[in-house]
């Protein structure tokens, strides 16, 4: 399944200063039997785990 989101992220070499908007990207391969409640969480570990340079996530929202 795929899920498209916005957020704001930071470096993990500054992760109290939020720097980047991400309007919009689409994740991929995100398993279609994730409960609702828990996608947003799940989406965000996604993200942070393909991209080691980011330090945390805020504002994610599902689109």
């Amino acid at each position: 399944m795929e899920v498209r989101v916005s957020y704001e992220h930071s470096l993990v070499s500054a992760p109290d200063e939020f720097i980047v908007h991400v309007p919009s990207q689409v994740v991929a391969d995100v398993p279609a039997n994730i409960p609702r409640a828990l996608l947003a969480e799940y989406v965000a570990r996604l993200i942070i785990e393909r991209s080691p340079s980011i330090g945390q996530i805020r504002n994610l929202r599902l689109l």
